[in-house]
């Protein structure tokens, strides 16, 4: 393949993959690489029917193209990322809508050769798709208006009663000054939440290299004692891959991510249970960025061993000021994803009723830098 070629594959925004006339993969584009969820080096070789095991309609456009030497186009396919490693088939991996062009590839005297599957996102094709994200959109900003209203309006509430109270003059001057203390706990829950908000606003600082083990410590020994002031017995098993190389972000904002995430996990846990916290390098799996670029990740998963979440649970559980808990802002995540996402990485969340929730971070390595101490 000429240095020209590859270097259009690897530009293009649409998902190229090659197969032999025996329909293993003999190349993959970066575009294809982020689709699926996979690199060249884990996929290369594979059979077309292995990597699509879970998409029927995949396997059956890619085999009459090689078999009976046909083009065929496929709209609004169901295909499952098949990642690579440790991503392969995680549980509760959810199929992307996707449109699927194969075509025959033949050989300079006209003898097959294989075929050439290129594979594009239908969500952004979709009407259907975009009207799903309205709907969620929708819902979100209506979510966020009513938990900003709710999250103010209750203390407001404590304040102005508590004001109005001091102000008839009745009661002892102890029960007017726990009147005061009232108004100064719901004042701090206010501002709080303006903070949170603020927060969330703000351009993330510069991105820098540092060792994402000592926040991990940190965090859990913070949880842990807030654990035992709870009264619960939680244990935390923190496996944490030595020869890690340095994330690249900013320490602070990473921190208040994993305590956001960790705390939740903690709440998650009724009396007594496990925080399992896992950082590793998923050597096999790197995200394309544009123009061909690739950038490692460090994998970091927080498991809990809680009640976990329903179906509906989980997929409001990111939407601004939605919460289970009697206390909480339902902030906590949201910040979270926010953290990571403007990294340049990604978060997960499994769940289901009885087994527990697990997130799981992506985070972007540092390229080629050493860790700040």
């Amino acid at each position: 393949m000429s240095d020209l070629l590859r270097q259009t594959l690897e530009s293009v925004n649409v998902g190229i993959l090659v197969f032999d006339l025996a329909g293993k993969l003999a190349y993959i584009n970066p575009a294809a690489e982020e689709i699926l969820q996979g690199s060249s080096q884990a996929l290369a070789g594979k059979h077309f029917r292995t990597l699509f095991r879970g998409s029927p309609e995949a396997v059956r456009i890619v085999r009459k193209a090689i078999e009976e030497n046909t083009p065929v186009t496929g709209f609004d396919v169901a295909l499952k990322p098949v990642g690579g490693g440790r991503a392969v088939h995680r549980r509760g991996a959810v199929s992307i809508p996707v449109m699927l062009g194969a075509s025959p590839l033949s050989g300079a005297s006209g003898d097959p050769q294989g075929a050439v599957l290129s594979v594009k996102s239908s969500e952004i094709l979709s009407l259907v798709g975009q009207e799903e994200r309205a709907s969620v959109r929708a819902e979100e900003m209506q979510m966020l208006a009513y938990g900003i209203a709710h999250e103010i309006k209750n203390p407001l509430g404590g304040i102005l009663g508590a004001a109005q109270w001091i102000l008839r003059g009745e009661g002892p001057d102890e029960d007017r000054a726990e009147g005061i203390r009232l108004i100064l706990r719901e004042a701090r829950r206010i501002n709080d939440l303006v903070e949170k908000m603020l927060e969330m606003g703000k351009t993330p600082p510069p991105p820098r290299p540092f060792a994402l083990s000592p926040l991990l410590r940190e965090a859990e020994q913070l949880l842990l004692s807030e654990a035992r002031e709870q009264g619960k017995e939680v244990r935390f098993d923190l496996r944490v891959d030595p020869s890690l190389p340095p994330v690249s972000g900013h320490p602070d904002t990473v921190y208040r991510a994993l305590l956001n995430i960790l705390k939740n996990a903690v709440e998650a846990i009724e009396r007594a249970g496990t925080v399992t916290i896992e950082a590793r390098m998923n050597v096999n799996y790197r995200f394309a960025r544009g123009r061909g670029r690739k950038r490692s990740f460090l994998e970091v998963e927080i498991t809990d061993s809680g009640k976990g979440m329903t179906e509906e649970e989980l997929r409001k559980a990111l939407l601004p000021f939605y919460t289970t808990k009697a206390r909480g802002t339902g902030l906590g995540l949201v910040m979270a994803r926010q953290a990571v996402t403007r990294l340049g990485g990604k978060m997960e969340i499994r769940s289901s009723p009885g087994a527990g929730t697990a997130v799981l971070l992506s985070l972007p390595v540092d390229p080629g830098r050493k860790a700040a101490t």
